[in-house]
C-alpha cells in the first residue's frame, strides 16, 4: 500500500513538473509574441511574429497575427501615402488659384474706376465679394495643408499669458462691434510652455474669431496654472452633435455667415502638432472649447 502511494505521489509530482514546464514555455511564448508584435507595429517591420515555441497552436497564432499585422501596416502605409498626396494637391491648387484670383480682383478694380452704371457696379460688387470669399478659402486651404503636415515647428519657452493677452487685444474692436464685453480671467502665475509662438497665436486667434462670429452675446476666457484654457460663449443654436463636429473640415454652424469651416480645424491640427489637446463641449446652451497644454 505504501509503495502504491509512493508511486502515485511520484506520478503526481512528475505531472505537476511537466505542467509547470508547459505553463512556463507558454508564458514565455506569449511574452515573445507580445514583444515581437510591439516591435513590428512600432517599426513597421516585415519580420514575422515567430516565437521559439514548437507548439502547433502557438505557431498558428503567431502566423495569424503576422498576417493581420501585415494587412494593418499595408493599410496604414496606403492611408499615409494618400493623405500626403491629398495635402500636396491642396497645397498646389491653393498656389495655382492665387494668381488668377489676384488678377481677377485687379481687373474688377479697373472696371469700378471706369464709370459703371448703378446696375453694373452692383454686379461688380457681387463678383468682387465672391472673389474675396474664394481668396479666403484658398488661403485657409493652404494654411490647413501646412498645419496638418510636416514636422512640428521649432519651439522655444514662451509665456502663454502674453500670447493669449495679445490675441485677445486684436479682437477688442470686433467684440465691440458685436456688443460683446469679454470676461477675461488669466491666472497671475506665468504659464510657460515650449511651443512655436506663431502657431500658438494662430490657435488662439482662430478660437476667438469663431466666438466673435457665432456667440449669442457673450464670451469668457479662463486660464489656470495647469495650462488649461477654457473659451466659453452662449450658443443656443448648437447641440452636442454639432459641437462634436466643430473641428471637422468645412463644418459650419451656419453656412450663411460666410465661414469656410477651416478655422477650428487649423487650430486643432496646430494644437496636436504642438503636443496639446483641443476639444469642445456643449451643455445648457453654452459652448466650451478647452485647450490643454
Amino acid at each position: 500500500m505504501v509503495v502504491v502511494l509512493c508511486v502515485l505521489l511520484a506520478l503526481f509530482v512528475l505531472a505537476a513538473a511537466v505542467l509547470a514546464c508547459e505553463v512556463y514555455v507558454l508564458k514565455k511564448s506569449v511574452r515573445e509574441i507580445a514583444e515581437q508584435t510591439e516591435v513590428k507595429f512600432r517599426e513597421c517591420s516585415n519580420s514575422p511574429v515567430a516565437p521559439l515555441s514548437g507548439d502547433a497552436s502557438v505557431r498558428r497564432l503567431a502566423s495569424f497575427l503576422t498576417e493581420e499585422i501585415d494587412a494593418v501596416l499595408a493599410a496604414r502605409r496606403q492611408y499615409e501615402a494618400g493623405n500626403a498626396e491629398l495635402k500636396r494637391a491642396v497645397t498646389n491648387i491653393s498656389h495655382d488659384l492665387r494668381t488668377p484670383l489676384t488678377s481677377a480682383a485687379g481687373y474688377l478694380g479697373l472696371l469700378e474706376r471706369g464709370g459703371l452704371s448703378e446696375k453694373q457696379a452692383e454686379y461688380v460688387r457681387i463678383v468682387s465679394g465672391r472673389i474675396d470669399a474664394m481668396r479666403v478659402l484658398t488661403e485657409e486651404l493652404l494654411d490647413y495643408a501646412v498645419a496638418a503636415s510636416g514636422d512640428p515647428p521649432a519651439g522655444a519657452d514662451i509665456c502663454v499669458n502674453d500670447v493669449l493677452e495679445d490675441s485677445l487685444t486684436q479682437f477688442f474692436v470686433a467684440f465691440a462691434e458685436r456688443g460683446i464685453e469679454p470676461s477675461i480671467d488669466l491666472c497671475d502665475a506665468r504659464v510657460v510652455r515650449r511651443a512655436d509662438k506663431e502657431s500658438l497665436a494662430r490657435i488662439f486667434g482662430n478660437i476667438i474669431h469663431n466666438a466673435v462670429r457665432y456667440s449669442d452675446g457673450d464670451f469668457s476666457v479662463r486660464m489656470s496654472e495647469s495650462g488649461r484654457i477654457e473659451f466659453e460663449n452662449a450658443a443656443a443654436g448648437m447641440d452636442e452633435v454639432s459641437a462634436g463636429k466643430l473641428f471637422d473640415r468645412f463644418f459650419t454652424v451656419e453656412n450663411g455667415r460666410g465661414s469656410t469651416g477651416l478655422g477650428l480645424s487649423i487650430a486643432k491640427a496646430l494644437a496636436e502638432k504642438l503636443g496639446f489637446s483641443l476639444d469642445a463641449h456643449w451643455r445648457a446652451g453654452r459652448l466650451l472649447i478647452c485647450l490643454q497644454m
